[in-house]
């Protein structure tokens, strides 16, 4: 699984080392956070992924679509096509949900191959790792033993100092 970070696109064919669309050098291991392109879409079209994104709490984000020329005629609908990305670990869920409700056709399916699955595997056991919080008792355990750490450090400051003027003053006395 390779990732261009312009285009924002995962490619699962290891022969590509460039982006073929912008020819950027793609990366290896994206960020398990990185957004990734997954459909283009406009109008009501929009607002159904919108919902079924947000119905089973995938993130998401969307923007215009960079090919809109920026001429609009008011009140006009459908609104300007938009790309909607998502998280590189949350992108086979979205995907399925996305052929689940229509939007991605059959034959525009990305070829995801076993490497390619076990890799978005992996980034959503670490987004899941870094989303886990901790436990009353443990965050209170943290915050006492940083506070503490806190205190000793701004005493070691005040140690520290005390002695360099103490040394300054020997200089001079």
């Amino acid at each position: 699984m390779k990732y261009c970070s312009k285009c924002k696109k995962l490619y699962f064919n290891k022969d590509n080392d460039s982006c073929p669309s912008c020819g950027r050098k793609l990366i290896e291991d994206p960020n398990y956070f990185s957004p990734v392109h997954i459909v283009t879409a406009n109008g009501f079209e929009l607002e159904r992924i919108r919902a079924a994104l947000e119905s089973k709490e995938i993130p998401y984000s969307y923007q215009n679509e960079k090919k809109e020329t920026g001429i609009r005629i008011l009140n006009s609908a459908p609104p300007e096509n938009c790309d909607v990305f998502v998280p590189v670990s949350a992108y086979s869920d979205a995907l399925d949900i996305l052929v689940g409700i229509g939007a991605i056709k059959n034959d525009n399916i990305p070829d995801i191959d076993d490497d390619g699955i076990k890799k978005i595997d992996s980034a959503k056991k670490e987004a899941a790792r870094a989303d886990e919080e901790l436990s009353p008792g443990k965050a209170r355990i943290v915050r006492i033993l940083s506070f503490a750490a806190f205190l000793l450090i701004l005493a070691a400051t005040v140690y520290a100092a005390d002695f360099i003027i103490a040394l300054v003053k020997s200089f001079f006395a």
